[in-house]
């Protein structure tokens, strides 16, 4: 059967259902003068916590949103319970991780799965942003093959996302095939799609060689969500660390977007205890303070 154009897998039956609301495209989320910036945070890292309690942190830290992994809701009726709690709380959930390896042609059911379902929560949570990374091919696969590849199988991704009135944003993310502005901007061209944005991690370009700020100029009118973390780039060391303990300059960053019109929910993620959430939390309160 079909949801909205999305193939619904015969073993997917359960997030199956004929409610599902039709949710229109929209452009990227772009104002024309005052910023409208979300800060929330990505609920996968505390798992063994309660979706009301991922609530109840945010409201406690002053954060408006919250992004949600396709792996934490195993049916609709957990994405329906989690749309009513986060309406409760007055939190947007912004948009669901649904990762797919798009680089390995023998994982292309399983890419369409995903999406699909990917899809469908997006649908019963009322949001319409989906992404993903673009992972990695097997060993010894020629590069030009991967490129193949991975273009056909984003097409698809985005494709399933368009009939079902969901965006799908691309992350670049080290040590995924695509992972700085070089290859994102190549996936871009060859998808050729107009239902393909962007989930914007300043630090993945950064710690991927690329300039975050020249990341804004080149696609900011295609982000539409974006993640907060912290990481160095050092002969020794390419990687993350700590929000607050690296050299990402998120007030430039949060500059630029705001003089970019680009207003986005910014997510802070990769941290999996309350103590890190409330840690960078502050972090990111204070540097919106001194701007």
């Amino acid at each position: 059967m079909t949801v909205a154009g999305v193939l619904i897998p015969a073993k997917a039956d359960a997030y199956a259902t004929a409610k599902l609301p039709a949710l229109q495209m929209r452009t990227p989320i772009v104002s024309k003068g005052e910023n409208h910036m979300k800060i929330g945070y990505r609920t996968p890292g505390l798992r063994d916590y309660s979706f009301e309690q991922k609530l109840q942190l945010a409201k406690d830290l002053d954060l408006q949103a919250i992004e949600v992994a396709a792996r934490e809701l195993a049916s609709e009726d957990d994405a329906k319970r989690l749309r009513h709690q986060a309406a409760d709380a007055g939190i947007a959930v912004t948009s669901v991780a649904a990762d797919s390896n798009m680089c390995d042609p023998a994982l292309l059911t399983e890419v369409r799965d995903n999406i699909a379902g990917g899809v469908r929560l997006c649908q019963t949570l009322g949001i319409d942003v989906l992404f993903s990374r673009t992972l990695w091919p097997p060993e010894g696969v020629p590069q030009e093959d991967t490129w193949t590849a991975c273009i056909n199988a984003t097409r698809e991704a985005v494709q399933i996302c368009a009939d079902g009135g969901v965006r799908f944003a691309l992350e670049a993310d080290p040590p995924c095939f695509v992972q700085d502005l070089e290859r994102v901007e190549r996936l871009l061209d060859g998808v050729s799609h107009p239902n393909m944005y962007i989930n914007y991690d300043p630090t993945n370009y950064y710690i991927g060689g690329s300039d975050p700020l020249l990341a804004i100029e080149r696609l900011g009118h295609l982000m539409v969500n974006g993640h907060i973390k912290d990481g160095v780039y050092r002969q020794e060391k390419k990687g993350e660390t700590p929000i607050g303990e690296g050299d990402v300059n998120y007030a430039e960053i949060f500059r630029s977007m705001g003089e970019h019109n680009i207003d986005i929910a910014m997510n802070i993620e990769h941290c999996n205890t309350v103590e890190r959430v409330t840690s960078a939390a502050k972090y990111v309160h204070s540097v919106l303070a001194s701007m």
